[in-house]
């Protein structure tokens, strides 16, 4: 019978070097222990202690089998702040999952009393019974995608060489006649307000996040916002976050944020693909700019190199809206809640949140 152990590795364990991994042959524990994935979790503002746990691996007899890794955000529930915790790359080595090690760590997670909630997001497919299975409160929002470059879906069909070279080209014409008339309300929009890059995120906008009027939410004030802009668990150069604050008469009224991400494979059938995603956004008065508003000012941010550029939204209207300028319904985003104190029964109703594509680790992965 095997022999199933747990080690957890604290902010100050990993810091002294005060810990002992076991082998590692499918690079379970290797994935997690690389210089950006150590820097922001280490830079996150949000742990509330060097003692909390950093990352947690689970072995099997002498080998990694399963992984997480934690850190700290912060719980917005009814005119409250709490301190949360999060997680990130829950993975088991595919061999051993007939054990049932891939739950181990979300398990531990859990149960663990360092946070009184977990603020999760970004759950795939497999581990989303597993959340439903421990009494996360599950929301779940529509993902929305503009193909912007047919090469990727043409070498998904088995395309190559070539043939992927002139098809792509041909392809592009049409779809770049259509990208260019849904961008027109979009340049539009910049004709009449003012869109301005910054590398600093300026305090006011915790008045539009903090105002924002829901029950529930994951504070993503200015210093949450300016952790998840310096950091990302990447080394590639493609790989950026950029934040744009919106103006009338030089008057801020508005902020979103993207990120770029090139992915090896992506949805399980594209390769080599550069991904654009609005992942934060926030309006000061909504009776000047729209949340579709919003979108169409953005996507004319994204590098022109991106194939497709994606968000999600639980507001149904900007779904339909989002599909005249080519963003076709794509599966579904997940935000999950486990409410350790018992206190807030109505989590799962995804009405009372303030609901955005980038939380807990979606920004940074």
């Amino acid at each position: 019978m095997p022999t199933i152990t747990y080690t957890p590795i604290s902010f100050r364990n990993y810091d002294s070097g005060d810990y002992y991994l076991k082998k590692d042959p499918y690079h379970i524990a290797s994935y997690l222990l690389t210089k950006g994935r150590i820097a922001a979790g280490f830079n996150c503002p949000f742990n509330i202690s060097g003692d909390n746990c950093a990352f947690l691996f689970v072995n099997v007899d002498d080998i990694v089998a399963a992984r997480l890794q934690c850190f700290g955000t912060r719980f917005y529930a009814r005119g409250q702040i709490l301190p949360a915790g999060t997680a990130s790359a829950l993975e088991a080595a595919e061999p051993l999952r007939y054990l049932g090690v891939g739950a181990e760590p979300l398990l531990a997670f859990t149960m663990s009393e360092e946070y009184p909630v977990n603020v999760v997001a970004g759950l795939s497919e497999m581990a989303l019974p597993l959340y439903k299975k421990l009494r996360y409160h599950i929301l779940a929002f529509p993902r929305i995608m503009q193909l912007r470059n047919v090469r990727c879906m043409l070498e998904s069909k088995g395309v190559r060489g070539n043939l992927l070279r002139v098809c792509s080209k041909i392809l592009n014409v049409p779809l770049g006649w259509l990208i260019s008339v849904s961008d027109r309300k979009g340049k539009r929009l910049l004709r009449e307000y003012q869109v301005e890059k910054v590398d600093r995120i300026p305090a006011w906008i915790d008045e539009i996040v903090l105002n924002d009027g829901h029950t529930y939410m994951e504070v993503h004030d200015h210093v949450w916002l300016q952790w998840n802009l310096d950091n990302n668990f990447y080394e590639q150069p493609q790989n950026i976050q950029s934040f744009y604050i919106v103006k009338k008469s030089e008057e801020p009224i508005a902020f979103f944020m993207t990120k770029e991400r090139f992915r090896e494979q992506a949805g399980g059938v594209l390769r080599d693909v550069l991904i654009g995603s609005i992942v934060e956004w926030g309006i000061r008065d909504e009776s000047l700019l729209s949340e579709e508003d919003i979108y169409r000012m953005a996507t004319l941010t994204f590098s022109p190199q991106v194939d497709i550029i994606e968000t999600a939204t639980n507001n149904l209207q900007v779904v339909r809206a989002m599909k005249r300028c080519g963003f076709i319904p794509h599966g579904y985003a997940h935000i999950a809640l486990k409410d350790k104190t018992k206190q807030y029964k109505d989590a799962s109703d995804i009405n009372l949140w303030r609901v955005r594509y980038g939380y807990a680790d979606v920004i940074l992965t």
